[in-house]
């Protein structure tokens, strides 16, 4: 017997995340990362199915996201001739809004009760970009003035994620997962008459956390019940 089950949900997550250049460094460098975060929301609806019936031991999923992100990153600038002095920067934050729509493909060996892990594609839309000051001990003469229009509308990533899945009743439970997110595809738009041209990409990883609305699908006439499945998984 083969069963399924549709799952309604709502999600936030926060995360750290970075705009790779190779024209910046970590440390080392008149320019360098400074560790910056992210954040987002989002809703989302899943299809889920197995093999061995209502509350088999092991169920696969297909899930379909909508998420509004804001990826940040905040940049130290060191000023002067000569040697990089430490107590001579400034700092300026770029924040790029996307709406991230990934497909999920999730796995879950104890049904819903348990380990889980996910992965898929996903395509983002960029909403927002702009350049923020922050405050520091060197007012700069300039920073970089960016806009929406210097950035790819549309770019393409890989998500991967792995984390818990609590069943609350048979209706409402809550998962947890830690998310890492990668995109392929250059970010920003070639400008002519800059060489060398170095791409960014984007990464991230964080908690995602997500309450999910079980609508089940079982045409199963003898379902006694999660709690029933679930003892008789566990004594096996």
């Amino acid at each position: 017997m083969c069963g399924q089950t549709v799952h309604l949900g709502g999600n936030i997550n926060g995360s750290l995340c970075y705009l790779f250049n190779k024209a910046i460094k970590f440390v080392g460098d008149d320019s360098i990362y400074v560790l910056s975060t992210g954040y987002g929301a989002g809703v989302s609806g899943a299809f889920y199915f197995d093999y061995g019936g209502y509350y088999y031991r092991k169920i696969y999923g297909i899930k379909a996201e909508v998420n509004t992100s804001r990826h940040t990153q905040t940049y130290k600038v060191f000023t002067g001739p000569g040697a990089v002095n430490p107590n001579r920067y400034y700092k300026y934050k770029t924040r790029l809004s996307f709406i991230d729509i990934p497909l999920m493909f999730n796995f879950c060996p104890t049904h819903h009760q348990g380990f889980t892990v996910e992965c898929g594609p996903q395509i983002s839309f960029l909403t927002n970009a702009d350049v923020k000051p922050m405050q520091s001990p060197v007012i700069p003469t300039s920073y970089p003035v960016l806009t929406k229009g210097d950035f790819r509308q549309t770019t393409f990533s890989a998500v991967l994620g792995a984390g818990l899945f609590y069943s609350f009743t048979e209706r409402f439970a809550l998962v947890g997962t830690f998310r890492v997110g990668y995109t392929f595809t250059d970010l920003t738009r070639r400008q002519e008459g800059i060489s060398p041209y170095n791409p960014t990409t984007r990464f991230y990883g964080g908690a995602f956390i997500q309450a999910v609305y079980k609508i089940n699908k079982y045409a199963s006439s003898k379902n006694r019940g999660y709690k029933y499945y679930m003892k008789r998984i566990h004594n096996k």
